[in-house]
């Protein structure tokens, strides 16, 4: 099997999943990267990662010594050109939820004396789920589950790479400083403010896992895929389908009607160094109207009406 990597947000999976890895995989199969200083990171990251900063010698050392996962608080891109996106996972959670747990965790854990509106504020404390997944390669992951929806979570996730990780219920915190329902309206909007982008981010990969759910529900399959450009009357973008080797029809729609399709066959050769889905044979360009106000189009898997997702501005 080829590695997995899970990039960890702090707060997120918590307890349950990670002894739930553990279980699985094996402890001596999990490589650990929660930064040089920790004595939970892996000897092999602090040597190769750390020191040498040589992604060949690292990937090298992580499958001789037989890892199979990788996970820890790090940014998707210090491991997405060794491993490769599509083979990265990772869990969000609400996020004015996930800074309230954050905050407990370090007042109970780290005799922390700062104020809950001050932690909040601080510059690496705002969008720090979409700051870690990656702006730009979010898309492109091998799986995004939920907090909120932990056990479908688990499900699609097992699925997707034909793992068992089992369903492990623990305790959590009850010992909190603060509680959200204790946050003021100001308070609210103020998260809410601060953390806009990545509410977006939140709540367009949670459309997508929906539509997961539901096809998964169906028995019909998945396809990972978004509109990146429009230049010169061409719409273009990738498309990906789990576990076929088919290029995937994707359809142009406005006002319900189909005003271009065509097959998600185009070479891109990001997509084959990443080692995705049909050798780099993904891609998609829609003959568009130039005169089509291309907000009102919208791009679908023609088999099961999917929307990808949207990153044209």
């Amino acid at each position: 099997m080829k590695p997995i990597v899970f990039v960890h947000i702090p707060k997120t999976a918590g307890t349950s999943f990670r002894q739930g890895l553990d279980y699985f995989f094996g402890k001596k199969k999990i490589c650990l990267d929660y930064g040089v200083n920790s004595a939970k990171t892996s000897s092999i990251v602090k040597s190769w990662v750390e020191s040498e900063r040589d992604g060949w010698h690292f990937a090298n050392a992580f499958n001789r010594q037989g890892y199979q996962l990788l996970t820890g608080h790090f940014h998707s891109t210090k491991y997405a050109n060794i491993f490769g996106v599509g083979r990265m996972i990772t869990f969000l959670r609400d996020p004015v939820q996930r800074v309230v747990s954050e905050y407990n965790h370090l007042v109970k854990n780290s005799d922390h004396e700062e104020s809950f509106q001050s932690f909040y504020r601080r510059p690496e404390n705002i969008n720090r789920q979409l700051r870690l997944v990656g702006r730009k390669s979010w898309a492109e992951f091998g799986f995004i589950g939920f907090v909120e929806s932990y056990k479908e979570s688990l499900r699609l996730l097992n699925r997707k790479f034909n793992i068992n990780i089992p369903y492990l219920h623990k305790n959590i915190n009850k010992n909190k400083t603060v509680e959200s329902c204790m946050l003021s309206i100001g308070q609210i909007e103020e998260l809410n403010s601060l953390n806009a982008e990545e509410l977006e981010f939140y709540n367009r990969a949670r459309f997508q896992f929906d539509w997961r759910l539901r096809l998964i529900n169906a028995k019909v399959g998945y396809v990972s895929g978004s509109v990146t450009s429009f230049e010169a009357g061409k719409l273009k973008g990738w498309a990906i389908a789990e576990n076929l080797h088919e290029a995937v029809l994707i359809q142009a729609r406005m006002g319900g009607n189909v005003i271009a399709e065509c097959k998600a066959n185009e070479y891109r050769p990001y997509f084959k160094a990443q080692e995705q889905g049909r050798g780099g044979f993904v891609g998609f360009s829609l003959e568009i109207d130039r005169d089509i106000k291309i907000n009102t189009v919208e791009c679908v898997v023609a088999a099961t009406g999917q929307p990808l997702l949207n990153n044209v501005s």
